[in-house]
């Protein structure tokens, strides 16, 4: 008899165990459920703020990669930095089929589509 007894007081604490776990389990997806709906939301405000970011910038390309930046005017020297262009390369700009070259101390005003090219520095004293 005892036996048996203690055969049933290990289902009882098997049973407890099982509801513990199926309450841990519901919790769980409710947790996972939340997660993902904060998952979706995130997504949604990335997809916002890359859409706002485009509203605020303009495409242009330098040394023929695209890239985007806000409009307005900059120092060469900055804008050189901005778009990844190393200081000691010479910066042109691409007007009317011709390649206009830019002064460091310069000022240059991105509305866009421009299109500049860098390259090694040239020229030297006679």
């Amino acid at each position: 008899m005892e036996n048996n007894e203690n055969h049933e007081i290990e289902i009882k604490e098997a049973e407890a165990h099982l509801k513990r776990a199926e309450a841990d389990l519901k919790v769980a997806h409710e947790a996972e459920k939340a997660a993902e709906g904060e998952i979706e939301v995130a997504i949604h405000e990335i997809e916002e703020a890359e859409e706002h970011h485009h509203q605020d910038t303009v495409e242009i390309k330098v040394d023929r990669e695209p890239e985007r930046v806000a409009p307005g005017t900059y120092i060469v020297s900055a804008f050189k930095a901005l778009v990844g262009v190393d200081a000691n390369r010479e910066l042109d700009i691409l007007r009317d089929g011709t390649l206009c070259p830019l002064e460091d101390n310069a000022e240059i005003t991105i509305r866009k589509h421009e299109v500049f090219v860098s390259h090694a520095r040239s020229g030297g004293s006679s």
